[in-house]
């Protein structure tokens, strides 16, 4: 017994080692966790921000219309119809929802607001592929750890950091 207790000692370390200090193994395991999350967004990226639910949504929109570019197209379901997504309140009024869109890429950016008259918690939810919706795919869940930083980096640089540079402004 006594010598079969180095060798197994030794791969519980490895194996404890690798799991604590690999990126992707804590983020694979942060995702299997998040299963088990209540709520609408339970996998999103949440971003708290000092700012007034109705002073967030303002500032998204003056953002859209600073730069069109960021104004998601008309989009489709089946190839015969067409139609504008539209910024709105959840249909059980919690969170007010709002599309950006990424030309670049051609992707539509779901993100969520929800808050008080003091503070607001964006939720960077979700990524559709391409105008045709029904291709979503949820931050934090449908992609491997690399695709969600850069996902999730470029949401800061492109379009978060953006709109906190207008509410610092208002």
């Amino acid at each position: 017994m006594g010598k079969y207790l180095i060798p197994i000692a030794t791969v519980i370390l490895v194996v404890s080692a690798i799991l604590i200090f690999s990126n992707t193994a804590r983020y694979e395991l942060a995702k299997r966790m998040n299963m088990i999350s209540a709520g609408s967004y339970a996998f999103s990226e949440s971003y708290n921000l000092p700012y007034s639910e109705a002073s967030v949504i303002k500032a998204i929109e003056k953002f859209k219309e600073k730069n069109p570019k960021y104004k998601v197209p008309e989009v489709s379901i089946f190839s015969n119809n067409s139609f504008t997504l539209e910024d709105s309140r959840s249909e059980n009024g919690l969170w007010f929802v709002a599309y950006l869109y990424d030309s670049k890429e051609n992707k539509i950016l779901n993100i969520a607001i929800r808050g008080n008259e003091n503070n607001s918690t964006l939720e960077f939810a979700s990524i559709n592929n391409g105008l045709r919706l029904g291709n979503w795919k949820d931050i934090n869940r449908d992609f491997s750890y690399n695709e969600n930083q850069q996902l999730k980096n470029r949401f800061e640089e492109s379009y978060l950091n953006p709109i906190k540079k207008l509410l610092e402004n208002n």
